[in-house]
């Protein structure tokens, strides 16, 4: 007996030692993906999984008031809050060198992350996002005003159709997508943002704009601002939207290819 666990600590022993002799996976990347208004962590399921499966570390928050989470929604939940639910989980995984997407509303939301932890992030990605502005939200006060009229018990905005996010609604994954949509506040949309420490001014950024869901009659305001400006990239994909759902594989791709 005593020979035979002698053995296996000695087994244990070099089983140890060599793991930790095993090299750092040096390409691994650490992925933050933060949803847009209506959703919740729960439409990055297919995206995440295709990260996960390449190597990489993904979390997906659910923002508060949202999801899995919408049995916290209040008239105090605002752009703030979903602000610090982002900031919390690299607080609370201890997340450094973070590749940070927004997609849509969240594009509000990763640029006053970045102004809070800049240091913890690798790259910003906006992906078919509102950029924000110092000093501007993203609803102007005027439509907030006009919105709030016939918002649920004066703050919450129904979801529209699948098809506004650019989903067929023949899309086999259309039904899943109307099961999980849920009221967003007008409050997170009305509150001004306001940076301290220059957002995301001096870090790699890339903007995917999703086609399918533009006039393409009409210029793009947002290319003409960032396309070709340095510390920008500018990529398209030809999907509506909520690519996360309907261009699954391309998005994948264009993430994994990020730096």
């Amino acid at each position: 007996m005593a020979a035979a666990g002698a053995a296996a600590g000695a087994a244990f022993a070099a089983s140890k030692s060599a793991t930790a002799k095993q090299p750092r996976n040096a390409s691994r990347k650490t992925y933050v993906l933060v949803h847009g208004a209506w959703h919740g962590g729960w439409c990055w399921r297919d995206v995440a999984a295709d990260l996960r499966a390449a190597g990489h570390i993904v979390h997906v928050p659910t923002l508060t008031g949202l999801g899995e989470r919408v049995h916290l929604m209040s008239p105090a939940v605002n752009l703030s809050t979903h602000v610090t639910d982002v900031v919390n989980v690299f607080e609370f995984e201890e997340l450094t060198d973070v590749i940070l997407v927004g997609h849509s509303y969240a594009g509000h939301v990763i640029p006053l992350v970045a102004d809070r932890i800049k240091n913890r992030v690798r790259h910003m990605v906006y992906l078919d996002a509102v950029v924000a502005r110092d000093g501007q939200a993203f609803l102007a006060p005027d439509v907030a005003d006009g919105r709030r009229k016939d918002a649920v018990d004066g703050y919450l905005l129904p979801p529209p159709d699948v098809s506004w996010f650019g989903i067929p609604t023949d899309h086999p994954l259309a039904p899943w997508v109307t099961r999980h949509l849920t009221n967003h506040s007008l409050n997170c949309l009305a509150e001004t943002v306001h940076y301290r420490n220059g957002a995301d001014a001096d870090l790699p950024r890339t903007f995917i704009r999703c086609l399918q869901r533009r006039d393409m009659s009409q210029p793009d305001p947002l290319e003409k601002t960032i396309k070709g400006k340095p510390g920008w990239a500018w990529l398209t994909l030809d999907t509506g939207h909520d690519a996360m759902v309907t261009a699954r594989e391309d998005l994948t791709a264009m993430l994994l290819e990020i730096s």
